[in-house]
């Protein structure tokens, strides 16, 4: 299953604020919030394009969000050194 930033937050007991910090200081996020090149395509996380009409401008406004993956739940909580259970996740879905 995978999960937004928010929701893996949750899983790892961490506010989603926090959180971004946390990956920004270790280079998965970039500074707008996207995800770090080096981190495409390794199987851990990755950018969900989308896009939705935009009554202001009258057009689709584009934008992706990062998506974690069920392995990338585990090696998040490894690099951030969060002990996590499988309980823990399977209630925070």
């Amino acid at each position: 299953m995978n999960r937004t930033l928010d929701e893996t937050a949750a899983v790892l007991g961490l506010k989603p604020r926090k959180f971004r910090e946390q990956l920004r200081a270790l280079r998965v996020l970039t500074q707008s919030g996207d995800l770090a090149s080096q981190h495409r395509d390794r199987g851990y996380l990755f950018s969900d394009p989308r896009s939705r009409w935009n009554d202001n401008i009258k057009a689709y406004s584009h934008y992706a969000v990062v998506m974690v993956t069920e392995r990338g739940v585990d090696w998040l909580a490894k690099q951030l050194g969060i002990g996590i259970k499988t309980h823990n996740k399977d209630a925070a879905a």
